[in-house]
């Protein structure tokens, strides 16, 4: 079977557009005589849910685009789609052969439910396809490739829709380019099946698309692979009875996550630019490693005639010229520059006002959009140091600030833009007094980025961080900081999605007095509740009520105490009290499936699936 993926860029809900498009990629298909032509998950309805007010007509334009699709497609294609069920939106696929149509899903769980019985409920089945002498497997999501690895499917390929927008903490999400690294060599050996990646182009509600599609022989050899953030159209013939070696394996990249990370911050501030309605961006230039870092990035993403520069002077010779050769080394327009003396400023908050009224001023007098350079870290656990803020958009504020530093000496690889003094002079960090012993600036920053990553992104509780970490004062000084600046932190400017989990996605809640701390294993809930559940009855009496010690109201009766806890128990220890969906640690519910946490995990509510 000869397969095509057609990696291109859209823009979710331009109908009009994509369809012709769609169109043209499967003229090109049926000329390289392919069998299956697949989409990407993104490629016309995008990853994420139109509001519930728009929802009707977005419906009903959808509809119509599919139906002319329909009747210009020069091949067998599959395309994925967004289906509301009322209850939540799930992803779907149509494989559309000529007139006939089929909702790869949903025909999937009428099979099931009609050889089950249909009194049986509804059956959560995975496609088996016969389709031009090959048995074809759907997965939309991680969970749908852990079910084809553990359930005995019969599928010769599995494709792979990817609704997943790439995360540094997930390599996984890279597709092709992060092979070595990723999970889809386990999944090609587990199944037996070839497994082909569609990837997805371009940014969708701020979520950045690497590409970087692939096909992946059972027995673990690359066969195909696309460049990432580059339209293509890959096409490659799958033997369901080979059994290898391929005669021209492709040799899988070396992944470099820092490297990709570039590349989607990138295309997705480019992305969001044009989304603004401007084809330009302006910045503000200090001499601090962020703020210089955040021009380079403007111009490796929008080009240098796309670029306006607030510069601040007045803060030393050094400082100065350090600014002012960045600068000229970007050949940004003279006329888009303009220098701003901050030297007799004696505050640099108020240095930092005028520097952000400025940039607001000249992104009112240009069109373009001001960025900002504020990053992760600084979000979580800083208190900003200007009170003015003209950033519409902030391309760092989903990145650590360790993994900016490994973004600046990256970059600096590539060609030496940026001061080697910047990366051994972090300057104030402002995390002075939650860090008590670091051996430098360097390991201080790491530890508290270390913190914040188990707490945001992997949900760990403060106990098992400790347990990692160690530190138990400093780890718990982060985490209060992190809720202490709920009430001031506000949401982020625009910023492309490349964690598995923004701040905005983690708020805690504001005005929270409670403070979590550092338990050994004896104070654990595991401990605590087989305790409570495992004492004996010591009083006869214990299931009638009696008053308090000091006579007020009755207590509650022992035996019910017992029998609650008891409960808390089995339902803790039986997953009915982990993220609603199912547990982060199996990676089956999350949008990305990182370095899930391995201990003991909290609850997120009080009901079981059931």
């Amino acid at each position: 079977m000869r397969i095509g993926i057609a990696q291109m860029r859209t823009r979710a809900g331009d109908f009009d557009g994509t369809a012709r498009r769609m169109a043209e990629a499967s003229r090109r298909a049926a000329e390289e005589g392919v069998d299956l032509l697949a989409f990407p998950a993104a490629t016309l309805a995008g990853v994420a849910p139109v509001s519930l007010s728009d929802r009707e007509g977005f419906l009903l334009d959808l509809i119509e685009c599919l139906m002319g699709v329909i009747d210009d497609l020069a091949c067998p294609c599959l395309v994925p789609l967004l289906v509301d069920t009322g209850d939540a939106v799930l992803p779907e696929a149509l494989l559309i052969d000529g007139e006939d149509i089929r909702p790869v899903r949903f025909a999937a769980r009428l099979e099931a439910m009609s050889a089950r019985g249909a009194d049986e409920g509804v059956v959560d089945a995975l496609p088996e396809i016969a389709f031009r002498g090959a048995r074809l497997g759907v997965a939309f999501t991680y969970e749908d490739l852990n079910a084809y690895d553990d359930y005995e499917y019969n599928v010769d390929v599995i494709v792979f829709l990817s609704g997943y927008g790439f995360a540094i903490d997930d390599p996984s999400s890279a597709l092709g380019s992060s092979i070595t690294e990723g999970r889809f060599l386990s999944d090609a050996e587990t199944t037996g099946a070839w497994i082909v990646g569609v990837g997805s182009l371009g940014c969708y509600a701020t979520q950045v698309f690497c590409g970087s599609s692939f096909v992946l022989a059972p027995w673990g050899e690359l066969a195909a692979q696309s460049p990432s953030f580059e339209d293509d159209l890959l096409v490659y013939d799958v033997d369901p009875s080979a059994e290898g070696p391929l005669a021209e394996p492709v040799t899988p990249e070396v992944y470099d996550g820092t490297l990709m990370l570039w590349g989607a911050l990138g295309a997705g501030l480019s992305s969001l630019v044009a989304d603004a309605g401007s084809d330009g961006a302006c910045v503000v230039v200090t001499c601090d490693l962020a703020h210089m870092l955040l021009a380079v990035l403007a111009v490796d993403a929008l080009g240098p005639t796309n670029v306006g520069a607030v510069v601040a002077c007045g803060a030393g010779a050094e400082k100065d010229a350090a600014v002012l050769d960045l600068v000229r080394s970007l050949r940004l327009d003279e006329g888009s520059v303009e220098r701003v003396d901050v030297g007799g400023t004696a505050d640099p908050a108020a240095a930092g006002d005028l520097l952000e009224a400025r940039l607001a001023a000249m992104a009112r007098a240009t069109g373009r959009v001001p960025l900002g350079a504020r990053d992760k870290t600084a979000r979580a656990v800083e208190e900003r140091a200007s009170s003015l803020s003209a950033a519409r958009i902030e391309p760092f504020a989903d990145v650590y600030r360790s993994d900016v530093l490994a973004l600046a000496g990256m970059r600096n690889t590539i060609s030496p833009l940026l001061p080697l003094s910047l990366f051994t002079d972090l300057g104030p960090l402002m995390l002075d007094e939650l860090v008590s012993a670091a051996e430098s600036p360097q390991a201080h920053l790491d530890f508290v980025d270390s913190v914040l990553t188990r707490f945001v992104e992997w949900e760990l509780p403060v106990s098992d961080i400790v347990a990692e970490l160690g530190h138990a004062d400093d780890v718990v000084a982060v985490v209060s900081r992190l809720h202490d600046l709920e009430a001031v932190r506000g949401r982020t400017a625009l910023a492309p999605t490349v964690s598995s989990r923004t701040l905005d996605e983690a708020r805690l809640p504001v005005g929270l007095a409670w403070r979590d701390r550092a338990r050994d294993a004896s104070e654990r809930l595991a401990s605590r509740l087989g305790e409570f559940a495992g004492e004996q009855d010591g009083d006869k009496g214990a299931d009638a009520a009696r008053p308090g010690a000091d006579g007020g109201a009755a207590r509650p009766r022992e035996g019910e105490v017992r029998d609650l806890m008891g409960y808390l128990r089995d339902f803790s220890a039986g997953g009915a009290f982990s993220s609603i969906g199912g547990s982060r640690g199996s990676g089956r519910d999350d949008r990305h499936d990182g370095t899930p946490p391995s201990s003991s995990e909290l609850w997120n509510g009080p009901f079981s699936e059931n």
